[in-house]
């Protein structure tokens, strides 16, 4: 399945929601997910953003959230803006 950049995704098993910050490719099915409330992994800089960090799943393991909750939208908005910038 492909995902859209910023769009809101839920693993499938284990519930985790978040936002695609790298969207999977033809070539490539890995999604780049930030999870707003899985700890800042500061032993890992680049893997951190924030409160939360970047988790990186198969594409097939995650659903589309068509209508995410506000406080999960909340929670994203200064990645969804730090991507605005870019």
């Amino acid at each position: 399945m492909i995902f859209k950049l910023l769009s809101y995704v839920r693993h499938k098993e284990q519930g985790i929601e978040g936002l695609v910050i790298n969207a999977p490719t033809q070539n490539c099915s890995h999604v780049t997910v930030y999870d707003p409330v899985c700890p800042n992994d500061d032993d890992n800089v680049e893997d951190s953003y924030g409160t939360g960090s970047a988790l990186e799943f198969h594409a097939d393991e995650l659903e589309e959230i068509k209508n995410p909750s506000n406080e999960l939208v909340n929670q994203c908005k200064s990645i969804i803006n730090l991507f605005m910038e870019n």
